[in-house]
């Protein structure tokens, strides 16, 4: 039984992630995700064998304090005590056990020493090389992935389930095969002594594996759902420090305080769950072991008594004091089983990552983007997540130097039309052309060395803020940097700060107010001299005044660079060379301020619309 029923939880309000367990059948194979986690170590053969070998010559020495005692006792102990010694046989034999005991007291230390830092170094370059991959792999996947997937599910995986899969990697190596190795020493050492009772002794193994096998399982699959519920503690946890200017405005303190103690109560409950039948497995092997030992020993003194099978006082002390020495590895073998179940669970949901989909790569015959010199054309565009079309049929040219806005209500596709320009996703139907060309017979890191983006969100990272603005082009000197800080109108405030362009702007920028950072990141997109500049909700965070001066910057590259305007707030748009209006989906009008206002259509309504909102 398990410690607590878990037939009823508490959901979390504010919609908090909630997992379903796997049926029975569709329990996930421990061995095959261990052999997975362990082919990625295989790159470090050498310090493996290194490993193997040594695990050898430590298992046996371990067994040679056993193994001292058959000859010291039928040969030299009960003969002396019946007055029947061989003074000349003594000598020699004294001398066998003085080399092994030296080999015993100098070999093992060393070996030791050697095969533990061995194993470590492996294991840790092993977690390395995952976490490396982690991160490429959640780098290269679809935008469209980060969408649809929690920040905080991911976390959880690059943190927790990569540990928790690493330390099958590290149980491997530092437990089962040593122990292994152990155990098969101490079997060789078993028949040594006596073959008939190392055969008799082997009625232990079916009990115990089917225990083993019984709470292994169960530890399986209550790990799992432990990991899955500390994907939801992480997103809460996300979702506070992210939103905590809220929470306080709203006193939402309270409401997710108690949200986070549900989560919390569940995470305990499951991981309880987890350490009862571990917990169990380790009683299961206390009881087992001492009562098998028991048997077999009581077999060999029965044997011994009526000398039978060529059983000696001394193959009698052999056996048992190598099964006293093997019971140490037998133990360990039985208390890293339910480990190695824990730890298949992290590697499950380790594994599921790691083999989610990545951006398609170029096509065979792409080629690399020069610049724009004639337009961009989007024909018969269709596009959809997965249900209903958000783009239908679109249609549009874009000539060189020309500023394009992009309007409509709320959910008519402006974002996702900017995305399939970006090629962040391809159409679904239809085709989206540079100079002619299909964009997907276009190298897409070719494509994007000519392409920047100012984002609604600004996002800066914990560095200076020369260093922010020169991630739009690494190579740029301290007057580019410079002069694009000034055509984002951010030197104003630059100059302003403690050390100028070298003031570390803190985690996400948060040092520098709303506005502040949106002008650092519009400094790094036209530092990065794109020949396609987008600028989606750019101009959202601006006051009046900034957002005056932006508006200069962007006229200032008129000609120059191919512009998308994406906004809310249509006085950024008005002198855009031609704005298009989407509507569920559809271009619904197009033309310059002045031809759609005359029409009165949805884009006279749009402004109507803000023009009172604002009065």
């Amino acid at each position: 039984m398990d410690p607590e029923p878990e037939s009823r939880e508490e959901s979390p309000p504010t919609g908090a992630a909630t997992d379903t367990p796997r049926s029975e059948p569709e329990q996930i194979r421990a061995w095959p995700l261990l052999v997975r986690m362990l082919r990625r170590s295989f790159i470090y053969w050498k310090p493996i064998l290194g490993i193997f070998v040594l695990g050898w010559v430590v298992s046996f020495v371990r067994y040679v304090k056993a193994y001292l005692f058959q000859p010291l006792l039928d040969d030299v102990l009960i003969p002396a005590t019946a007055a029947d010694i061989d003074f000349d046989f003594i000598q020699p034999v004294l001398a066998e056990l003085a080399l092994i005991l030296g080999i015993s007291l100098v070999v093992s230390p060393v070996a030791v020493f050697f095969r533990t830092y061995g194993a470590h170094w492996t294991i840790a370059s092993v977690r390395r090389d995952v976490d490396q991959e982690v991160a490429r792999k959640l780098l290269a996947a679809p935008l469209r992935v980060h969408r649809h997937s929690s920040s905080g599910d991911f976390l959880a995986r690059a943190m927790n389930d990569v540990q928790l899969a690493c330390q099958s990697v590290g149980i491997a190596y530092n437990e089962l095969l040593l122990n292994v190795q152990q155990v098969v020493a101490g079997g060789i050492s078993l028949f040594l002594a006596s073959w008939q009772l190392a055969l008799f002794s082997f009625v232990a193994i079916p009990p115990f594996l089917l225990v083993l096998g019984f709470f292994g399982r169960r530890v399986q699959r209550q790990s799992r759902r432990r990991q899955e519920t500390q994907g939801d503690l992480s997103k809460r946890l996300l979702t506070i420090l992210s939103g905590i200017k809220v929470i306080k405005a709203f006193q939402g303190q309270r409401l997710e305080e108690n949200a986070f103690e549900i989560e919390t109560g569940k995470y305990f409950r499951r991981h309880m769950k987890v350490i009862w039948n571990s917990a169990l497995t380790k009683a299961s092997s206390e009881l087992l072991n001492p009562i098998l030992g028991f048997v077999i020993v009581g077999f060999g003194i029965w044997m011994m008594i009526n000398e039978m099978w060529g059983v000696t006082i001394g193959s009698l002390a052999h056996f048992a004091l190598t099964l006293v020495i093997a019971y140490k590895p037998i133990k360990a073998l039985s208390q890293s089983y339910p480990k190695i179940m824990e730890s298949t669970a992290g590697a499950e949901r380790l594994f599921a990552l790691l083999d989610m989909e990545e951006e398609p790569p170029d096509r065979p015959d792409a080629r690399p983007m020069t610049g724009l010199s004639h337009d961009i054309r989007l024909v018969d565009v269709h596009f959809s997540y997965g249900g209903d079309p958000v783009l239908r049929g679109i249609d549009l040219e874009v000539g060189v130097g020309e500023v394009v806005a992009i309007v409509g209500r709320t959910g008519a596709g402006k974002s996702t039309l900017i995305d399939l320009v970006l090629r962040f996703h391809d159409p679904s139907h239809g085709s989206i052309e540079i100079d002619g060309v299909d964009l997907r017979d276009i190298e897409r890191r070719s494509f994007l060395d000519h392409v920047a983006v100012v984002t609604q969100e600004p996002f800066l990272f914990d560095v200076s803020v020369g260093e922010n603005i020169r991630y739009g082009r690494p190579d740029a000197t301290e007057t580019e940097i410079r002069a694009a800080a000034a055509a984002a109108s951010a030197d104003e405030f630059i100059d302003e700060l403690p050390e100028g362009y070298g003031t570390r702007v803190g985690e996400f920028g948060l040092r520098l107010s709303g506005g502040q950072r949106q002008r650092l990141t519009i400094a790094r997109a036209i530092l990065a001299n794109p020949s396609i500049l987008v600028f989606d909700e750019a101009t959202s965070a601006l006051d009046a005044r900034t957002e005056r001066a932006v508006q200069e910057a962007i006229e200032s590259l008129r000609g120059e660079r191919t512009i998308f305007l994406v906004a809310h707030r249509l006085s950024t748009i008005r002198h855009a060379d031609r704005i298009v209006v989407l509507d569920q989906g559809r271009i619904a009008e197009i033309g310059d301020h002045e031809s759609l206002m005359s029409r009165s259509g949805i884009y006279h309504e749009l402004v109507g619309t803000q023009e009172v909102a604002e009065n």
